[in-house]
């Protein structure tokens, strides 16, 4: 007896082995069908319609779907539709600025955000004049698609951060919360507190304020300012001019120098003025933030910063088991991004959120539509439940009908006496009340409705099933693609 007892115990363990075992194993099977999808050479996909990408990009769907800490990295191609040119194409700003000062030769757009401009005072007005020219189509300009899929990310709280190379600030529009520079160097106040709060952190500045060259106070466009960098003069700064003249009525010695307004963004050659700030943050989302997918849009990648974020963010979202994934019109290095970015849809950034739309039309609810859906559910799933409720308290067993027997029926099949068993009711049973006849002439009994606790039982039924299928048909409709 003892030892069927230990061999049922043996057997009983083995069972809870085999069990965990195959848990484990399920799960791995489950993290794999993620990490299958990265690759150590980048991969392109040219066509998003092609059949033969149909079952790949489906799955990086799935993936995304399904992914709740989405880092985004964008450049100037998710602004082009917007309007607002890259480097390679804002020549023609330049060309009319050209007019405006015909002496002076650029070769390319890089030359107009290089900070060797500085060392000429002509390269001066002619930055000064493109600044407010790049300034004025900015302000005309709307978010695109690409700018609205970033701010549903937000919406659904699947967005980490999202870090911008752009300076047009067009993110803000739809009530993202960009970084400014001051912020990042508020002091008294913790960093974590303030890093959360960002949503879009703008790595090269935001061209919608103008900075001070010595002090960096910022401050918003005037229209005095945006005339007079027009003009090709950069204005003084007012906070500089305020400080020497309370020196001034101080009895000190005023400042020689006085900072000028300039656009608040960083230039190439320059240093970023919150760059250690900015890593920080960084640093904060690789260690805390747990990204478990990595968005590259409208960039080629070619400014060395930029370079070594990517592959910072790569590592941390790979060993999540995360993709990461790079949407532009333009081909990049294979060799050298090979085994940091898994795959590059080679299409415009607003094509590829057009059909993301089409083939997740769930993932473009918005939070508020997902959590009315999730209300309705429950609701339904409460009122399923009061319903089987209602059934069980009115399961009242009843005697079912009797054949009338032989005596009891005439010979046309009729029952005998029905007009005596009327005729013979006593009015203090309640059971008599109007008397009349039919078209046949046959006594016909009319009583009375008495409600009773059963009738009411089945009045709440009725009225429950009515509130269930109205929250039925809500969910119905909510859940339809509009």
């Amino acid at each position: 007896m003892q030892s069927k007892i230990e061999q049922l115990r043996l057997d009983a363990t083995k069972r809870s082995i085999s069990f965990d075992e195959e848990d484990m194993s399920m799960n791995k099977s489950r993290k794999m069908s993620y990490t299958d999808l990265q690759t150590t050479k980048l991969t392109h996909v040219f066509e998003l319609d092609n059949e033969s990408n149909r079952e790949l990009l489906n799955k990086i769907n799935k993936l995304l779907n399904k992914s709740k800490r989405i880092i985004v990295l964008s450049g100037a191609g998710i602004s082009c539709n917007a309007g607002i040119p890259d480097l390679d194409h804002q020549m023609v700003l330049y060309e009319s600025v050209k007019k405006q000062f015909p002496e002076m030769s650029i070769s390319s757009g890089k030359e107009m955000f290089d900070i060797s401009l500085f060392r000429d005072e002509l390269k001066i007005s002619v930055f000064a004049a493109f600044m407010e020219k790049l300034y004025s189509n900015v302000k005309l300009a709307q978010p695109t698609k690409t700018h609205k899929f970033i701010a549903h990310l937000k919406n659904r709280n699947k967005l980490l951060r999202c870090y911008t190379q752009n300076i047009d600030g067009l993110e803000e529009i739809l009530g993202l919360e960009l970084s400014t520079w001051e912020d990042l160097l508020l002091k008294g106040v913790k960093f974590n507190n303030i890093w959360k709060n960002i949503d879009v952190v703008q790595l090269h500045g935001d061209l919608n304020s103008l900075a001070c060259t010595r002090c960096y106070h910022n401050f918003p466009w005037s229209r005095y300012w945006a005339r007079s960098l027009r003009n090709g003069q950069l204005p003084m700064c007012p906070e500089c001019e305020r400080k020497n003249l309370l020196r001034l009525k101080q009895g000190k010695r005023s400042n020689d120098t006085v900072g000028v307004l300039r656009p608040n963004i960083v230039l190439y050659g320059e240093n970023h003025p919150s760059g250690d700030i900015i890593t920080q943050g960084l640093n904060l989302d690789l260690s805390r933030g747990k990204p478990d997918f990595f968005i590259i849009m409208g960039t080629s990648l070619k400014v060395d910063g930029v370079k070594k974020v990517v592959k910072q963010m790569s590592k941390e979202v790979h060993e999540r088991g995360g993709l990461v994934l790079l949407v532009n019109k333009t081909n990049i290095g294979d060799s050298s991004w090979s085994g940091v970015i898994d795959y590059q849809i080679m299409c415009d950034c607003d094509e590829w959120v057009e059909y993301l739309e089409e083939q997740l039309p769930d993932f473009f609810k918005t939070q508020r539509q997902i959590d009315r859906i999730r209300q309705l559910k429950r609701e339904a799933s409460d009122l399923r439940k009061k319903r089987l409720q209602l059934k069980k308290e009115t399961g009242i067993k009843t005697t079912p009908p009797t054949t009338p027997t032989k005596d009891e029926v005439s010979s046309d099949g009729e029952e005998k006496d029905r007009e005596y068993k009327y005729l013979s009711m006593k009015p203090e049973e309640g059971n008599i009340s109007k008397l009349k006849f039919d078209q046949k002439g046959q006594l016909r009994k009319e009583t009375p409705h008495i409600q009773t606790p059963g009738s009411k039982r089945k009045e709440a039924s009725d009225e429950t099933n009515a509130d269930l299928e109205n929250t039925l048909n809500e969910v119905t409709r909510t859940l339809l693609p509009k």
